[in-house]
């Protein structure tokens, strides 16, 4: 089944002059997004501006621990784009990372230049940082917390120093936060936006719903999902959303590279698994009946779940997720037993889940495939 890399073999040599941006060039964005070119690319207010092609190689010498990787497919697609006429001669600006462990925030964004006069705004998704996963937590009780606040200052501050249409999109939080800032920004940037790409990412409260913000822009949202999506349907979507074939299974089918691609579209399902539909029914409505106050709870509690010393891996996840759902939901106040036997049922399920799935993440790592630039580099030294 053909990927985002089998893509740029075969448009890769087509600028976006020739063919306009379209949903897998997103997707490219999106996970270049999570690349963190922290010293290489300039930030807001630094207008130093590099290729992806020149960014790659500086990324491309760093340490293994300096380049501080979410997934190395990460990298391997970073560096492939990089070699492409496509991606290759395209400007990076902007780049900004922030991670404060006090307001709970886990933000990053970049924008990417196109050739044809356009600008991308991607936003990165969550890290794997504990500080991340829990303000993802957060969204389930409080609109416009910290990162969705930065994301539509970024918006506001990239449209302010460019010219030309605009693209928002991001992978799973990066795809709430670009709807975020769509939707919240000043209005003669909301005019430029052309597009706004969630993948995966998860919707709202009602109250960002209900905004006139969110209701301008809906019909500009191009919202994505796997066929057992878990973290796309979390929370409320007014927008429409198409389902897409992933080649893995249940919470990995989150995992971008993962998504089928024909041509210069994704392959689409007519609609998500019956597991799927499960999950989101479950999830939504013991969801609805718990309070503010007990979200708040219910999230705090997962939080620690996450944070503890014995946890470090998906299956370790997994295997305390299963061994404490019962003390978890104990420590919840107000919580009558049918909704706390539902909540129950339902994590110990998607802890089962989980950990079916991490077993059958077992693998063979992907060597690392050297762009050109360094293997000729390799050569000329050996030459030496």
């Amino acid at each position: 089944m053909s990927d985002m890399f089998d893509y740029l073999e075969w448009r890769g040599d087509l600028t976006f002059q020739q063919v306009p941006l379209n949903m897998v060039d997103n997707l490219l964005f999106s996970c270049m997004a999570y690349v963190v070119l922290q010293d290489i690319v300039g930030g807001l207010h630094n207008g130093d501006t590099k290729t992806i092609a020149e960014a790659a190689m500086e990324f491309a010498a760093l340490s293994e621990e300096a380049k501080n990787l979410r997934d190395k497919n990460d990298e391997r697609i970073f560096m492939a784009m990089a070699e492409t006429v496509r991606f290759g001669n395209l400007h990076l600006s902007y780049h900004v990372h922030q991670i404060d462990l006090n307001t709970e925030k886990q933000f990053a964004a970049i924008t990417v230049s196109l050739d044809d006069g356009s600008h991308f705004v991607a936003y990165r998704g969550t890290d794997y940082s504990v500080v991340g996963w829990k303000e993802d937590f957060n969204m389930t009780f409080v609109s416009g917390v910290p990162a969705q606040l930065e994301a539509v200052r970024y918006l506001n501050d990239v449209a302010g120093r460019t010219t030309g249409p605009l693209y928002v999109g991001g992978h799973s939080k990066g795809g709430n936060l670009a709807i975020y800032a769509a939707a919240f920004c000043e209005p003669d940037v909301q005019e430029r936006i052309v597009s706004i790409y969630n993948n995966d990412g998860p919707g709202f409260l009602e109250d960002v719903i209900a905004s006139n913000g969110y209701q301008t822009i809906c019909d500009r949202i191009q919202t994505y999902v796997p066929q057992t999506s878990f973290f796309g349907l979390a929370l409320e979507h007014a927008e429409e959303y198409t389902v897409i074939e992933s080649t893995e299974h249940f919470l990995m089918q989150h995992d971008p590279y993962s998504w089928s691609v024909k041509g210069a579209e994704f392959i689409y399902l007519e609609e998500v698994t019956p597991s799927g539909k499960f999950l989101d029914q479950t999830v939504r409505s013991w969801m609805a009946e718990l309070s503010t106050e007990q979200r708040e709870q219910f999230v705090d509690a997962v939080y620690e779940l996450l944070a503890h010393k014995d946890v470090h891996t998906l299956q370790d996840t997994a295997k305390y997720w299963l061994a404490n759902t019962g003390e978890l939901i104990h420590n919840l106040r107000n919580v009558d037993d049918e909704t706390g036997e539902m909540m129950q049922r339902t994590l110990k399920l998607l802890g089962q889940n989980i950990l079916r799935t991490a077993a059958m993440q077992v693998r063979p790592k992907e060597r690392l495939k050297l762009p050109r630039f360094i293997q000729h580099e390799k050569e000329d030294n050996n030459m030496r």
